[in-house]
C-alpha cells in the first residue's frame, strides 16, 4: 500500500505527499488558502467598521461577543442543520458561501451608503438618557445595528465556512493515515494566508478612485466596496474550485462519506469538563494553559482597540494598520511553524510552550507602562522613541496582538496537542474534549462577561484598565507556572508508557 512507502528525510519533513495525492492536496490547500484570505480581510474590516462607528468604541466588543456572537452562532448552527437535512454537502457549501457574499455586497453597495438613515439614533439617544453610562457599549450595538450585523456575520465566516464547511469536507474525504501527513501542510497554508490577506486589505485602502473634493467618508465607503469586491472574487473562485474538486478529484469519496454513518464527537458540558479535569493535576495545568491564552487575548484585545480608537481618526489608516499586523502575524506564524519541530526536539517542550506567555507578558508590561504614565513620560517617549506615549501604547499593543496570534498558530496549538500524547487513549480523548470545552466556554465568553460587569459598574473601558491589568498579570503568571509544571510531568510521562488519569 502507498501509505507504507517511505519518504526520504527531507521529503518526509517538507512534502510527505504521494504522487497520486498531489492534485487532491494542492486543490484542498488552495481552497483553504482562498477561504482564509477572505476571513483575514473580513476580520480587520469588521473591527474598523465597529470601532469607528458613531458613538462607538472598544466598549462595544464585549457586548457583541456575548449578545451578538453567541445568538449568531446558535442561529448559524440551526440554519446549517436545516440545510444539511435537505441538500447535499456540495449544495450546502454553495448556498452558504453565496449567502455570505450576498450580504456583503448588499452591505457595501446599499446598507453602508444609507447607514445614517437606517441607524436607530433616536432609540440610541433615548437609551442613553435612561440607562447608566456603563451601558454605552450595548447602546452603540443597538444604535449602529447595521454595523453590528456586519461584525457578527463576518465573524461567523470562521465558524461556519472554515470550521464546519471546509474541515467537515476535509475530514470526509481524508482518511487518518493521509491526514497525519497532509494536515500539517494545510495548516502552513492557513498561516501563509494572512500575508496575502493583509496585503490585499492594504491595497483596498490605497486604490481609491473618488472625486478630488470627496471627503473621508466617501474614501472609506470606496474602501469597503474594494474589500467586498475582492471578497466576491475569492468567494466565487472557492465555489468554482469546490465544484472541480467534487467532479474531478474525489467524487466517490464525498458521496460515500456523506451517505455513511456519522461518528459522534465526544463532547462534555462545562460542569462535566471541570469535574473530569479536576481529577488530574496534569490536566488541570493544561486547562489553565488553554484558559490563560483565551482569557489573555480577549481582555487585552479590548484595551488595545480602545487605544486604536483614540489614535486613529481616519478609518482607512486604522484598516491599513490592522492589515499590516495581519501580514506580520502571517510571516511570523509561518516561520514559527517551519521551526517548530527543531524547537521541540532541540530546545524542549517547555521552552517552546512558554515562549507565547513570556512574550505576551513582556509586551503587556510595555503597554501598561505607557498607558498608565500618560503625559508624565512624554519627554522620555519622544527622546527615546520619537513618538508619544499613546503611539507607543498602540505599538506595544499591536506587537502583543501580532506575536500572540502568531504564537498561537505556530507554537501554542501544536504544543497543547503534543501534551496530550503521553496519556492513555481514553484519557487523551476525554481530557482534550474537557479542556477544549473549558477553553471556548469559560475563556472566551467568561472574559467578555467579566468585561461587561466592569464596564457597567465603572462606566468606561478607561476606568476598568487597572482592574484588567491585575487580572491579566495574574492569568499570565498562572499560565507560565502551569507550563513549567506540565513540562516537568511531560518529560517523565513521555519516557514511559501512556498512563490513564489518576486522581490527585
Amino acid at each position: 500500500m502507498q501509505d507504507q512507502k517511505k519518504f526520504g528525510l527531507f521529503r518526509a519533513i517538507l512534502w510527505p505527499i504521494h504522487r497520486t495525492e498531489l492534485k487532491k492536496v494542492v486543490s484542498m490547500l488552495i481552497l483553504l488558502f482562498l477561504l482564509c484570505i477572505s476571513y483575514n480581510i473580513l476580520r480587520n474590516l469588521k473591527d474598523t467598521i465597529i470601532l469607528t462607528a458613531k458613538s462607538s468604541g472598544a466598549e462595544v466588543i464585549p457586548f457583541l461577543k456575548v449578545w451578538g456572537m453567541l445568538p449568531g452562532a446558535f442561529m448559524a448552527t440551526w440554519f446549517y442543520t436545516r440545510l444539511a437535512r435537505r441538500f447535499s454537502r456540495e449544495k450546502v457549501f454553495y448556498i452558504i458561501i453565496s449567502s455570505f457574499l450576498s450580504f456583503f455586497i448588499l452591505f457595501a453597495f446599499l446598507i453602508h451608503p444609507h447607514s445614517e438613515q437606517l441607524h436607530l439614533d433616536t432609540l440610541g439617544s433615548w437609551l442613553t438618557s435612561h440607562l447608566p453610562i456603563g451601558f454605552k457599549g450595548l447602546i452603540a450595538m443597538v444604535r449602529n445595528w447595521t454595523f453590528t450585523s456586519f461584525y457578527i456575520i463576518s465573524e461567523l465566516w470562521a465558524v461556519v465556512v472554515l470550521t464546519v464547511l471546509y474541515w467537515g469536507f476535509a475530514n470526509a474525504v481524508t482518511d487518518v493515515s493521509e491526514a497525519k501527513r497532509t494536515y500539517g501542510i494545510l495548516n502552513i497554508g492557513s498561516n501563509v494566508a494572512p500575508i496575502l490577506g493583509g496585503s490585499l486589505g492594504i491595497l483596498c485602502g490605497k486604490f481609491i478612485s473618488i472625486p478630488m473634493n470627496a471627503g473621508a467618508e466617501d474614501a472609506w465607503g470606496q474602501t469597503i466596496v474594494n474589500c467586498v469586491s475582492v471578497l466576491t472574487v475569492l468567494g466565487v473562485s472557492s465555489m468554482l474550485l469546490f465544484y472541480w474538486i467534487n467532479r474531478r478529484i474525489c467524487p466517490e469519496q464525498s458521496k460515500v462519506q456523506e451517505g455513511g454513518e456519522k461518528k459522534e464527537k465526544l463532547r462534555l458540558s462545562i460542569r462535566e469538563s471541570i469535574k473530569y479535569v479536576s481529577k488530574s493535576r496534569y490536566l488541570t495545568c493544561l486547562a489553565i494553559i488553554v484558559l490563560g491564552y483565551n482569557i489573555s487575548i480577549n481582555i487585552t484585545d479590548v484595551l488595545w482597540k480602545e487605544q486604536l480608537k483614540r489614535y486613529f481618526t481616519d478609518p482607512n489608516e486604522m484598516l491599513v494598520h490592522l492589515n499590516s499586523i495581519t501580514v506580520g502575524t502571517g510571516i511570523i506564524a509561518t516561520m514559527g511553524g517551519l521551526l517548530f519541530s527543531f524547537m521541540v526536539s532541540r530546545l524542549g517542550w517547555t521552552f517552546t510552550a512558554i515562549l507565547t506567555p513570556v512574550v505576551m507578558t513582556v509586551m503587556a508590561i510595555g503597554f501598561f507602562i505607557f498607558l498608565f504614565s500618560g503625559d508624565s513620560l512624554s519627554r522620555f517617549a519622544y527622546t527615546m522613541f520619537g513618538a508619544s506615549p499613546l503611539a507607543l501604547t498602540v505599538y506595544f499593543g499591536s506587537m502583543q496582538n501580532c506575536l500572540s496570534k502568531a504564537g498561537k498558530y505556530s507554537l501554542f496549538d501544536a504544543t497543547k496537542e503534543i501534551a496530550f500524547l503521553p496519556l492513555s487513549l481514553d484519557s487523551r480523548l476525554k481530557g482534550k474534549a474537557a479542556i477544549d470545552g473549558l477553553g471556548s466556554g469559560i475563556g472566551k465568553s467568561g472574559a467578555s462577561i467579566t468585561y461587561q460587569g466592569l464596564i457597567i459598574s465603572l462606566g468606561s473601558v478607561a476606568l476598568c484598565t487597572p482592574y484588567v491589568a491585575v487580572i491579566l498579570f495574574v492569568v499570565l503568571v498562572s499560565w507560565i507556572s502551569s507550563v513549567t509544571a506540565v513540562g516537568g510531568q511531560f518529560k517523565e510521562m513521555a519516557s514511559s508508557e501512556p498512563v490513564p488519569i489518576a486522581e490527585t
